[in-house]
């Protein structure tokens, strides 16, 4: 994730930016939360998306002005190289697609998120300055519902200090087949605190694992 903040000359101005990696694409469009399907033969296979299909989707938020640290939340389009499944507004395309045989079966899956501490000051007058991630947040849609909803993917923010938190975490524990959690996070930034001018980095890193 990367975030950047700034105020130019008379006109204080605050910007906070995210980078998303992009770990993996498949080509299929996405509509439900969590879908699971049964009766899979072929081999292990793993897919975790964060953002578009390739390159590497930007998240900005710009406050200028009196609305610097006024707690209204701002946030800009998604920038990247390629067109996102799931997507609505600005959001950014979340994707995690497992498939398991019945050799694997019970099968655990975890998928995570690691942010540093805070964003940096990399341009401007916020020299020594920093912002922390846990300024950041984000809501998911569609809203998780339905039989496994405790399964998908949750509203959240950053952890504060930085470090690594679960998204998801579950298993597929009975038979052979197929799980995908879709989702399309739309983060927003809280813009409580009114930071010197400049811009502010960072990078957040998405995983999943299959033990």
């Amino acid at each position: 994730m990367h975030m950047q903040h700034q105020h130019s000359g008379v006109t204080r101005r605050c910007v906070v930016a995210a980078v998303f990696l992009v770990l993996a694409a498949l080509g299929e469009t996405a509509g439900a939360v969590v879908t699971l399907t049964t009766g899979y033969t072929g081999t292990r296979t793993l897919t975790l998306r964060v953002g578009a299909a390739s390159g590497v989707d930007t998240v900005q938020f710009n406050v200028q002005g009196a609305a610097t640290g006024n707690s209204q939340v701002y946030a800009a389009p998604v920038g990247g190289s390629g067109s996102s499944i799931a997507a609505t507004g600005t959001g950014v395309t979340f994707r995690m697609y497992m498939q398991v045989p019945a050799i694997n079966v019970p099968q655990p899956m975890t998928t995570t998120v690691t942010s540093p501490a805070a964003l940096t000051c990399s341009a401007g007058n916020c020299s020594g300055y920093s912002i922390p991630f846990s300024s950041i947040g984000w809501t998911v849609t569609p809203t998780p519902s339905g039989t496994y909803a405790a399964f998908d993917l949750q509203n959240g923010t950053f952890v504060n200090g930085g470090g690594t938190q679960t998204l998801l975490n579950f298993s597929l524990t009975t038979a052979a087949g197929a799980a995908e959690v879709a989702s399309t996070m739309n983060f927003y930034y809280t813009n409580t605190v009114a930071y010197p001018a400049g811009t502010y980095t960072g990078t957040v890193t998405y995983t999943t694992s299959l033990p």
